[in-house]
């Protein structure tokens, strides 16, 4: 998989991307990682959004005699990729310093992290 290009990250990744300057040095590699994997979901989820955009959530499912709705395979990949999206991104977070306890904070880490 090849890394998806600066100018093609939505506006939140750039944020976050700017925000892994603070990851140490040790953990950056991972903290990268992650990140490209996260860039990747984004992407892959915009797609599934497009296409149960268009096709709706819930599709007919033809197999011989049998016929039937269900959900649309798209919706199903959506809803397992931003599962693993959010996981992606609270062990990015977690690779972050934890704040002193001063004003310092980061807004933007403060809402990632759900106002923690």
């Amino acid at each position: 998989m090849s890394k998806i290009p600066y100018k093609d990250l939505p506006k939140e990744l750039k944020q976050l991307k700017k925000v892994l300057k603070n990851v140490p040095k040790d953990r950056r590699p991972i903290a990268e990682n992650l990140f490209d994997e996260l860039a990747f979901m984004d992407q892959t989820m915009q797609k599934l959004r497009e296409q149960v955009n268009a096709d709706g959530p819930i599709s007919l499912f033809k197999q011989g005699k049998q016929e039937f709705l269900r959900e649309h395979p798209a919706l199903t990949a959506y809803n397992k990729t931003i599962q693993r999206y959010n996981q992606t991104l609270k062990q990015l977070i977690d690779l972050l310093p934890k704040a002193d306890g001063q004003g310092d904070a980061d807004p933007l880490l403060e809402f990632i992290k759900g106002g923690e």
